[in-house]
């Protein structure tokens, strides 16, 4: 996850020119350019680094051993899955017509960004008293109703963007998706401190 931010922070520094970060969205740093080379393949890399580790995560839960936690796993992998694919398959170039690449992307985002939340909620439901997420579960609960609200809002927006045309974007775009990406970074490491303190404790 670490190496997902750096790459983030990276693009976002060297590609300022290229790519708004208020009115463009982070998929379309793959059309950007560092120097004579293209940046899809550090996009690709933030997407794969950030799925290497909510797999991880993914895994840390798995081996807690809880018996209801199966829904949890399987939204986590669809939203391990969902990154994948938006790392493989690029967006459309603005003002370009849809392709079936270009939907199967945002198609991928959308359902990526609504697993995750779905995976925290339900993590997060009453159980057991020495539920390792227990302690955190009003703060997880918060962000992942954060995160569901600025996916409307970033929804919201495309919808309207298609429906007026991209002469007339009035939503910032590009500020609520990076909104929505914070958003998730700390929703994921919220999920995983529970899981870092089990571990300190058996060891």
């Amino acid at each position: 996850m670490a190496v997902a931010v750096a790459i983030s922070v990276d693009l976002h520094l060297r590609l300022s020119g290229q790519v708004s970060p208020i009115w463009q969205t982070l998929s379309e740093y793959v059309y950007g350019h560092l120097g004579d080379a293209s940046a899809a393949p550090l996009f690709s890399a933030m997407c794969v680094a950030l799925a290497l580790g909510s797999l991880a995560l993914l895994t840390g839960i798995a081996r807690a051993r809880r018996a209801d936690t199966s829904p949890v796993l399987a939204l986590l992998g669809v939203w391990c899955a969902g990154l994948l694919v938006c790392g493989i398959v690029p967006v459309d170039p603005e003002g370009q017509a849809r392709s079936l690449a270009g939907q199967v992307h945002n198609y991928a985002a959308l359902t990526a960004f609504l697993a995750l939340p779905a995976a925290a909620w339900l993590l997060t439901r009453r159980g057991r008293a020495r539920c390792p997420w227990e302690p955190r579960r009003t703060t997880i609960r918060v962000l992942a109703t954060a995160s569901i609200a600025t996916v409307a809002v970033v929804l919201g927006g495309f919808v309207w963007t298609m429906i007026t045309g991209p002469a007339h974007q009035e939503f910032t775009l590009g500020l609520f998706e990076r909104l929505l990406f914070s958003v998730d970074l700390a929703l994921l490491l919220t999920m995983v401190r529970p899981l870092l303190a089990v571990r300190r404790t058996l060891v």
